[in-house]
């Protein structure tokens, strides 16, 4: 099967409005997560806070990564202004990504290309900040009369918090029309959909373009996720789920660490068929050489990952690549914060890796910006490609304790704690990323980079 190309990228993440940025965030080794702001939120957020886990209606945590100080100008995009100011974040980071890494590539105006280009963007199916705007009146008419007749005062209503402007009906579609939006602004082709794969969603998003580059059905490609839910819905959400560290630390893959921080933004890339864009002169940015998915099914909980799943990722795409786990020099883990998460993956690592007397270098850059849940994979993948472009590997920041133990694969040896520069001097460098999603949606990608393919 032939590999996929990846010829241009584009992000918006917590204090990074290209990956530029974010390239100069992670290696002067910067923190981009703070405390949730009345501004994300809509309200006070001492209001719903309570440092005390697991009471109703409350949240625990704070901290989060969030996009601040985006300039977002409608008239760049082939769309109505009147159209693109009544929508949600979601669509408008959907469509600047978008036309970013078309504009990466090089291909941006050319629409002989696009035309034969699709658009694949995994999303979170949950609400948004807009669409809780849109249906929060059918909730509170709702709510109203039950409450009412439960306290038996007829003249009951629940407190309203009246939106910025009058929301658009649009703002209810948030879990396909990003992508058919993408589509109509740039002119792309009719293939365009959106996916919702939980954390995984970046990868598999990646692996769907590529069996459309791979089948004949599209020349180009665009891939990616975002991550743009109701700051406040979502801290309830993993409040509830007791997903944040109740400790108030949130290392990966330091002992100390007990739970994870969410936070926000959108990666996507641009891929086509390795020997076309060898053929037409694109830069090559890396190739995908692999991508294996897989899921475990049901399982305790949903935070509660299973080992011979995420192996079976592992498996999936050294087969489909044909190469040793011995030839991957760095590892970026899925690495949450979690203590049952880093220490399954943990687990997994050494029981795949260790097999093959693999010893990558390993990292992870959720240690800089957060969990981007759905985004996450692209948060690691934007690391991957520009620390194979650079030849460096940036640092994983705040280990002090590391979770593995000497002599296994995530060893306090192998963690990256330092810039780094790549670990050989061969004409082949290859980096391997794993992806673990909420229920057991699983994926691990490979990516190399040739002498060959250097500008």
């Amino acid at each position: 099967m032939e590999k996929i190309a990846i010829i241009g990228i584009s992000c918006l993440f917590p204090d990074a409005n290209n990956p530029e940025q974010f390239w100069q965030n992670i290696t002067e080794q910067k923190s981009s997560t703070s405390e949730v702001t009345l501004a994300e939120i809509g309200v006070d957020p001492t209001i719903f806070y309570d440092s005390a886990k697991g009471k109703p209606e409350k949240i625990y945590f704070l901290q989060g990564g969030f996009i601040r100080n985006f300039k977002f100008d409608p008239s760049e995009y082939n769309l109505p202004p009147t159209l693109v100011n009544s929508l949600d974040n979601t669509f408008k980071w959907s469509l600047y990504a978008a036309k970013q890494a078309v504009q990466h590539s090089g291909y941006l105006g050319n629409q002989q290309a696009l035309a034969k280009c699709g658009v694949i963007l995994g999303t979170l199916s949950l609400p948004t900040k807009l669409s809780n705007q849109l249906l929060s009146p059918i909730y509170r008419r709702t709510l109203d009369g039950a409450i009412a007749q439960l306290i038996q005062d007829q003249d009951f209503h629940l407190a309203a918090i009246p939106p910025t402007s009058k929301p658009s009906p649009y703002n209810a579609m948030i879990s396909g029309l990003p992508a058919a939006l993408i589509a109509q602004s740039l002119s792309l082709s009719g293939t365009h959909f959106c996916i919702d794969a939980a954390c995984s969603s970046a990868f598999y998003s990646i692996k769907l373009a590529s069996h459309y580059l791979q089948t004949g059905k599209a020349d180009l490609m665009l891939a990616g996720a975002i991550s743009c839910s109701d700051p406040l819905f979502l801290r309830m959400l993993f409040s509830g789920i007791q997903g944040y560290p109740e400790n108030g630390i949130s290392r990966p893959l330091d002992k100390a660490s007990r739970g994870l921080v969410t936070s926000e933004g959108i990666g996507m890339v641009v891929l086509k068929r390795y020997s076309d864009a060898v053929r037409d002169g694109d830069n090559i940015l890396a190739t995908v050489c692999g991508n294996g998915l897989s899921n475990d099914g049901r399982g305790k909980h949903l935070l509660s990952p299973n080992a011979k799943g995420q192996i079976l990722a592992y498996e999936r795409a050294y087969q489909e690549a044909q190469i040793s786990p011995k030839e991957i020099d760095y590892l970026e883990c899925h690495a949450t914060g979690t203590l049952l998460g880093d220490t399954t993956e943990c687990n997994s690592v050494e029981s795949f890796f260790g097999e093959h007397q693999a010893s990558p270098l390993v990292g992870s850059a959720k240690s800089n910006v957060g969990h981007l849940l759905v985004g996450a994979g692209m948060v690691g993948l934007t690391k991957a490609i520009y620390s194979l472009n650079h030849g460096v590997i940036p640092p994983t920041i705040n280990v002090d304790e590391p979770i593995g133990a000497d002599n296994t694969v995530i060893s306090p040896k192998n963690i990256v704690k330092t810039t780094t520069p790549w670990p050989n001097n061969n004409s082949t460098k290859r980096v391997a990323l794993s992806a673990f999603g909420f229920g057991g949606t699983n994926s691990h990608i490979i990516l190399e980079k040739t002498a060959k393919d250097t500008k």
